[in-house]
């Protein structure tokens, strides 16, 4: 599998490629980790009975999925879709990327992953041609809402998504 891109950290270097068939249970494993570990701390965001084999390989099939590796072990994870209705409503644009599940492990946080996974994904969306980059945050997070705007997303709206309430984020690319 070809590399997207190499990051080097304190801990060594990362290789971010896109998942694969056969990478649906590192997926699996990565997100229902990243549950538990957010149910334990109290963090209303995601719950671990939202994911299943099923489910990634229909992000398998529906989206980009980009898997971070140190080594031989999944490190970290995002996918990228092209349009949004669910979400973004009127406001959905298939010329936008959109940012979902990006998660780091825990035992990789601190390593501005997070950061890279995104700047790589900025880069990836702007060389396939779109126009600008898109996500929605739980409103209820603020410590993760000031992190995506420290990547320089601007707040668009707050919508409602049956009792969720969650920020919606933009940011569009200089042409």
């Amino acid at each position: 599998m070809e590399s997207a891109a190499m990051f080097s950290t304190e801990q060594g270097r990362f290789e971010l490629r896109r998942a694969e068939a056969v990478h649906a249970g590192e997926m699996l494993a990565l997100l229902t980790e990243a549950a538990e570990v957010m149910e334990q701390q109290g963090r209303k965001q995601w719950s671990s009975s939202l994911f299943s084999l099923d489910l990634m390989e229909q992000y398998l099939a529906e989206r980009e999925v980009f898997i971070l590796w140190h080594e031989d072990e999944a490190a970290g994870m995002f996918t990228l879709q092209y349009g949004d209705p669910d979400y973004w409503g009127k406001r959905d644009d298939p010329s936008y990327g959109y940012l979902h599940r990006l998660t780091v492990r825990s035992a990789y946080r601190g390593l501005e992953l997070g950061n890279q996974m995104i700047s790589f994904a900025e880069s990836y969306l702007v060389s396939q041609g779109k126009r600008g980059f898109r996500l929605d945050c739980v409103s209820h997070l603020p410590t993760l809402n000031r992190f995506y705007q420290r990547q320089g997303f601007q707040f668009v709206a707050e919508q409602d998504m049956g009792g969720r309430i969650v920020n919606l984020y933009e940011k569009t690319f200089v042409s």
